[in-house]
Formats: structure tokens, sequence, C-alpha cells
């Protein structure tokens, strides 16, 4: 990383009440840029491990209760190899979590070859489609079986009914298993 210093001044204005922004744009690496951005400031300064304990984006990872999808690029500049910074494992263990990674994309360019539009709006909107699909058809589903329940209690009944085997190839719960707990 080159020095920042090239920045526009009006940036060290607003900061230089918060943090000492001659070090900030004579940092030469990202971490020490965020070191000096978030961990120098002059009214609550901290150490850099204590600002990761309250800031990993995994630290609260196991308590995801909706899915999450998220897009990585095998050539980000910015993060690394992938085999680096992915945490792969979770995304083996943990249903909630889905990964999409690309061969090319930078950090969050997301670009194609030709004309260069980003593309990954598009599937973020198709992974919203899908997730409403799916949510949509579980309450349908969660509404008929309400029903008939209702529908049955007020009925006076002298033997058990069977109960009704759903096909596994019907059953969304198979391809989407969202309700299996996740625990470290």
């Amino acid at each position: 990383m080159t020095t920042i210093s090239a920045a526009d001044p009006r940036y060290a204005t607003a900061l230089e009440d918060t943090v000492d922004t001659g070090k900030l744009f004579r940092s030469r690496s990202l971490r020490e840029f965020e070191e000096t951005l978030f961990c120098h400031t002059k009214s609550f300064p901290i150490s850099w491990d204590t600002y990761w304990d309250h800031n990993d984006p995994l630290r609260d990872v196991d308590e995801a209760a909706v899915p999450v999808l998220c897009i990585c690029s095998a050539d980000d500049p910015v993060c690394g190899p992938p085999n680096h910074f992915l945490p792969t494992e979770l995304f083996h263990s943990n249903p909630y979590f889905f990964l999409l990674l690309s061969r090319h994309g930078g950090h969050c360019g997301f670009l194609r070859q030709e004309p260069l539009p980003a593309w990954s709006h598009e599937v973020t909107l198709e992974y919203f489609r899908a997730l409403t699909d799916f949510f949509r058809t579980e309450e349908r589903m969660k509404g008929l079986s309400r029903r008939r329940a209702s529908f049955l209690a007020g009925r006076r009944r002298w033997g058990t009914l069977p109960k009704r085997e759903v096909s596994p190839s019907s059953s969304l719960e198979e391809i989407f298993s969202w309700k299996r707990s996740y625990t470290r």
C-alpha cells in the first residue's frame, strides 16, 4: 500500500480532532491505517486486540438465525488468498451461511469481463428471491397444518388417523436445512 498522503485535505480537517491525521496519512499498510483510525483515537484509545475482540465479524456467528450469503473473490487484493482469510469450516458446518467464491472480482468490484458491469447485485437479488420463495412456501405449509389441526380438533374422533408422510422429494427441509441448530 502506498502512503495516503495524497488524500483530500478535507478529510484531514474533519478527522484531526479525533485521530493523529499525520500518522494516519503516513500509513504504509492497511493494518497501520486501521489501527491508527480505530484504535489510536484521542478520546478512547484501545489496543488492536481489544478492537478486534469487539469487532470481529465472526464473534457472534454461532448466533445467526437467518441465512447469510457471503460473496468473495479469489483475487481480492485487500484480503488476500481465500485459504488465508475465509473461514471455510463455517460454510461446511453452519446451515445459515452460504459462500459464493468467484475467481475474479477484486475487493467488492465483482466486474464482468465485457463491458465490465458489476454482477454481485444480480446474485444478491436472486438469493433474496429464493429466500422469499422458500419462506413463503414454509409459511403456506404451516398454514395448511394449522388449518388441518383446527378442523380435526372440532370433530369427534373415535379412532386414530394414520399420520400422512411427506414424500422426501417434495420436502423443502431436505433442500434447505435452516432449522438445524449450530453449536461449536
